[in-house]
């Protein structure tokens, strides 16, 4: 669905002269993340005044995208299920900002975000078999996904020291859902290389090319 809108806006934009055809994919990527980050901040909106927790589930939307962004992580196969995955995770995510006010989850998710820190920093940043990352576009995006990784630990463990719980929780969510999708990225990207090296093996192109015979 946004796919669709974000092609229908650069056609939009190709017709009126404001941008050339040779910009036409960069636009239709553009305006594709837009719509997305702007339809999560919608909803993390809405599901956050709904439970009484704006203030907290805005604090970590904005720590998770900005770790998302550099680390990487699990990519659905089709746009349908990228986006009713995200806005599920988005919204456990705030259901447990929420819960956290009614029950003392701050050691636990405390200990969990220092576990998923390390999980990061092992595995970021996670490219895809589909679009690798160059050796310097890794070594880029691996230094700002640590420095960003080392300001919310640093606030993690700040407002755990002060228990400030608002902000403690906000931010170990963010980093506990930044690692769960690192590690599904991480298994997806093992097993498809497991697959198409199954499928590229001389046993197998021999068989192939036998069948096509």
């Amino acid at each position: 669905m946004l796919n669709k809108l974000s092609v229908l806006l650069t056609e939009k934009m190709l017709q009126k002269g404001s941008i050339t055809k040779e910009d036409r994919e960069l636009y239709v990527y553009g305006s594709f993340m837009l719509l997305s980050h702007l339809l999560y901040l919608v909803l993390i909106c809405i599901v956050g005044l709904l439970l009484g927790c704006i203030l907290e589930s805005l604090v970590f939307y904005v720590a998770f995208q900005f770790i998302r962004g550099y680390a990487g992580g699990y990519h659905a196969k089709t746009e349908s299920r990228c986006e009713i995955l995200s806005a599920l995770s988005l919204v456990v995510c705030i259901v447990l900002i929420r819960l956290s006010k009614s029950y003392d989850l701050q050691t636990v998710l405390f200990i969990l975000s220092i576990i998923s820190a390390v999980c990061i920093t092992i595995f970021s940043p996670l490219d895809t078999p589909e679009k690798p990352l160059s050796k310097k576009e890794r070594k880029y995006f691996r230094k700002i996904s640590l420095v960003i990784l080392f300001v919310i630990i640093a606030v993690i463990l700040t407002t755990y020291i002060l228990h400030f719980n608002a902000l403690l929780i906000s931010c170990c969510c963010s980093v506990i859902l930044e690692a769960i999708l690192i590690l599904c990225g991480k298994i997806q990207y093992m097993r498809l290389r497991y697959h198409n090296r199954i499928v590229n093996s001389p046993e197998n192109t021999s068989k192939i090319n036998d069948l096509e015979k």
